[in-house]
């Protein structure tokens, strides 16, 4: 074939290229140029180095436009953390592992909202709207992790409950009766203790305004 610029050789057009499709490299420019080939598939398999997609201010950028049968995925260091599965129509979060977050952030929050993975729950404004049940048998803490806690007492035991976050909800609800519980929390308005006497006993519980309010309850004993 006579030699041709680059410029001169026939355009094959959008939508056109394979896999297999070679491309023209100089390797080493910097160093000893020499003339080399790569395929399409080979290239985009690793490009080292960041990729910026600036489609302009009126155009969009698509993923699988029309492709159902297509996935993008998203990965950590080995790890599969985000997927948009075009065959089954849905979105993954976490499909391959327990310990990768997903975290939305605003000006105010570095957790507006988060899927804490490893926790397996779900906060807004780092308050736990889902997740975790705490089965607490004995004496000890109510943590402010889980959304609920099942107390189970083997005594007369004594419970504590340290401050939460501004608009976080707990309820609390006897198991199993093996003996009175009572609930201190370290800031609570209208009094200091909260006894569960009996199973079934439960409060549900409002953080604001650095205080635990009891905003309902049944058969407890505030004091």
């Amino acid at each position: 074939m006579a030699d041709k610029k680059i410029t001169a050789l026939t355009d094959l057009g959008s939508g056109n290229i394979a896999s297999a499709d070679l491309l023209h490299v100089i390797d080493d420019p910097s160093g000893t140029p020499i003339n080399k080939k790569i395929s399409v598939a080979s290239l985009f398999a690793n490009i080292p180095t960041a990729v910026t997609i600036n489609p302009g201010a009126s155009a969009n950028v698509s993923i699988n436009s029309d492709a159902t049968d297509s996935d993008f995925v998203v990965s950590n260091d080995d790890e599969e953390a985000f997927r948009v599965d075009g065959a089954n129509r849905e979105v993954v979060i976490n499909e391959a592992s327990g310990q990768t977050d997903f975290r939305a952030e605003t000006n105010s929050y570095t957790d507006a909202f988060l899927v804490d993975a490893s926790a397996n729950n779900v906060q807004i404004n780092a308050t736990p709207v889902f997740g975790l049940t705490q089965s607490l048998s004995g004496a000890g803490a109510v943590d402010v992790v889980s959304a609920i806690t099942e107390v189970t007492t083997t005594a007369a035991d004594a419970l504590t409950l340290a401050d939460g976050v501004e608009g976080q909800i707990k309820f609390i609800v006897m198991i199993v009766d093996g003996g009175d519980a009572t609930l201190t929390p370290t800031n609570l308005a209208g009094g200091s203790t909260v006894t569960f006497n009996d199973v079934g006993d439960a409060a549900t519980l409002l953080f604001t305004n650095g205080n635990w309010h009891v905003v309902g309850s049944n058969g407890v004993t505030i004091a």
